[in-house]
């Protein structure tokens, strides 16, 4: 992928569903509700278990979809990733040459950063994008808005702390896009499996940040 087609992904489709689960069919079960929902960038942790073919199996069911993962720590989990063919990668930390490795392949991988530093850093050693992680633990979209002031040439995403509620105020602060995990899951939708209720209620809420769209032709 070349980088400027994933900086325009990011513009265009602004949030980020982020999919964390211990059993492999709802991991699945998630991806394809987000999908379905409109939500096109879809993160699926490295650390569920059989990511490695959840990612896949997600992009074949939604090839309008950008699939990847995210919790990337070691070499070996990179490079194990980079070999099902993910879309994107995400790491909570800034590791040079896992930034490098997956660069050298042509993937765009995302690290985290808390501080002005280490995002300035992050972005001089190649990063498309860098994500601000937790955003939750210092101040949400103001710490996001003091940040954007020196660095405004920088594409960040805040991660961590960003929910429903406070996603447009994210982008309305200067975030290129914003990623969200457990709050995209809420009960009673969840815990009940009404899946079809739970797409509904996300489109709604895509709609309501001016971002609509149905992201491929599979089912759940």
């Amino acid at each position: 992928m070349r980088f400027a087609d994933w900086l325009h992904d990011l513009q265009r489709y602004r949030v980020i569903g982020v999919v964390r689960a211990g059993e492999p069919q709802l991991a699945y079960q998630r991806g394809a509700v987000l999908a379905q929902a409109g939500i096109r960038l879809i993160e699926i942790t490295w650390d569920c278990p059989e990511a490695h073919t959840i990612i896949p199996r997600l992009q074949v069911a939604y090839p309008d979809c950008r699939v990847g993962t995210g919790t990337i720590l070691t070499q070996a989990d990179l490079q194990a990733a980079l070999a099902v063919g993910v879309d994107f990668v995400f790491t909570p930390h800034t590791d040079r040459e896992l930034l490098q490795t997956s660069l050298a392949a042509g993937v765009p991988l995302v690290p985290g950063a808390f501080t002005p530093t280490e995002i300035v850093q992050a972005y001089q050693w190649g990063a498309p994008a860098v994500k601000v992680f937790p955003i939750g633990s210092v101040g949400g979209a103001s710490y996001l808005r003091q940040l954007r002031a020196p660095l405004g040439h920088i594409p960040l995403i805040p991660t961590g702390g960003v929910t429903r509620a406070n996603a447009g105020e994210m982008l309305a602060a200067g975030a290129i896009a914003v990623g969200l995990s457990r709050d995209l899951f809420p009960e009673p939708w969840f815990s009940q499996g009404n899946w079809a209720g739970l797409q509904g209620e996300l489109a709604v809420w895509l709609k309501s940040l001016g971002l609509t769209g149905v992201a491929g032709a599979g089912s759940p």
